[in-house]
């Protein structure tokens, strides 16, 4: 399919909102957490475990949308997933009991999967090679204007309205993206029958599950954005509690180390005239672990904000060169199966996030010491499977 300048444009922007929807849920509530530990007259964990909610809906979508969107196209999924993440949103405002914002969240994250998932699956459907890895790294640009924007509105918001007033607004970002599928995103993928696609389904899980350099590069990306979530889950405990920064501090640091992803997702389509993407993924892999050691070097004597900040930046950052890359090494891996390829992409994303996340607080909210093991773990674990996968792609 060829594709005009205007076009591609469009639907970079469209796609990497889509594929932004999902983190948004995650990251703008963010400033939030310590009033909502108050209004729900909860703790840290507890606050924490409606995130670990949202992750497993992350998780769990992706198991099924990449087959469903293989069958019936990618526009169908996308159109009922963002529709039922805007509805639980707006349900969020009336919900007074923890237990029901959990369900609320849950189903958040699994709607908001579809666009996680499929957004691959339609760059792959539209292109390959070099082309593929950068329109992934354009989405990831794109993709990580949230993450600067999103804890800034939300400690805008908490200036006006309470944390409902958050999930007020990211229902309205649900309905203009669903509004945008609808009006100007045409069909990318074509359908086989029903007899041939459950067919295509099952040679593609089979094929995927026999790519051991593929799972690696799941698991690669996993750990990875492992280390991502333990610091979404910790990172608004750590620097307003113990570093007793304020909410639009915190919020302006979570945005500079957004731009980090920019910048890093963008240097890969500078360094692919330099280095290979598996030379490019080493690089990331190191900066992540010099940067998870910057952040438990830091807490020890006392606490060092400097060098807590110059880790946290390398640790975030370097996420936009290393799902840039491993996307696209991963899906060129599984021409033929993307849809499903992408979902095992997906699913490894939140896998390890669910686990790791709840742990980040268990020593209460005044000591950052889990965040900065559970990373340093995460990006030496990273490192270890590179090892591996270099072997096995290079032989």
């Amino acid at each position: 399919m060829v594709l005009t300048k205007k076009r591609t444009l469009w639907l970079s922007v469209l796609l990497g909102s889509l594929s932004a929807y999902g983190p948004l849920l995650v990251d703008m509530y963010l400033p939030a957490f310590p009033i909502m530990e108050a209004d729900f007259h909860s703790s840290a964990s507890m606050i924490q475990l409606s995130l670990t909610m949202c992750l497993a809906g992350l998780a769990i979508g992706p198991i099924f949308m990449g087959a469903w969107s293989d069958r019936v196209g990618r526009k169908k999924p996308l159109v009922i997933g963002t529709a039922l993440a805007f509805t639980a949103c707006l349900l969020s405002l009336v919900t007074h009991n923890i237990w029901l914002f959990f369900l609320l969240r849950f189903i958040q994250g699994l709607a908001s999967s579809a666009g996680q998932v499929i957004t691959r699956a339609v760059a792959k459907d539209l292109f390959d090679g070099k082309q593929l890895t950068k329109f992934i790294a354009l989405l990831m640009a794109i993709n990580g204007i949230f993450p600067i924007i999103s804890p800034l509105i939300g400690s805008a918001l908490l200036r006006f309205t309470s944390w409902k007033g958050i999930f007020g607004f990211l229902g309205i970002v649900g309905l203009l993206l669903l509004l945008g599928i609808i009006l100007g995103f045409k069909e990318t993928h074509t359908v086989s029958t029903s007899a041939q696609s459950a067919q295509q389904s099952r040679l593609g899980i089979q094929a995927i599950f026999k790519d051991r350099p593929f799972i690696l590069f799941v698991l690669i990306q996993g750990l990875v954005y492992g280390a991502m979530f333990c610091y979404i889950s910790g990172s608004s405990f750590m620097l307003q509690n113990v570093f007793s920064l304020s909410k639009s501090t915190f919020s302006l640091i979570y945005g500079i180390n957004g731009i980090g992803i920019i910048l890093m997702a963008e240097m890969s389509t500078i360094l692919i005239h330099w280095f290979d993407e598996l030379q490019q993924l080493k690089i990331g892999l190191i900066g992540g672990l010099i940067g998870a050691i910057c952040v438990l070097i830091s807490g020890f004597g006392s606490n060092r904000l400097w060098l807590a900040l110059i880790g946290l930046f390398l640790v975030v950052a370097t996420l936009g060169l290393i799902n840039a890359v491993v996307t696209s090494l991963a899906l060129q891996r599984q021409e033929q199966h993307a849809g499903i390829a992408s979902s095992v992409l997906g699913l490894g994303m939140y896998v390890f996030g669910i686990f790791l996340s709840p742990l980040v607080g268990v020593m209460g909210s005044y000591t950052y010491l889990p965040l900065a093991v559970l990373i340093l773990l995460c990006e030496i674990g990273a490192l270890i499977l590179y090892q591996r996968v270099i072997h096995m792609v290079r032989q």
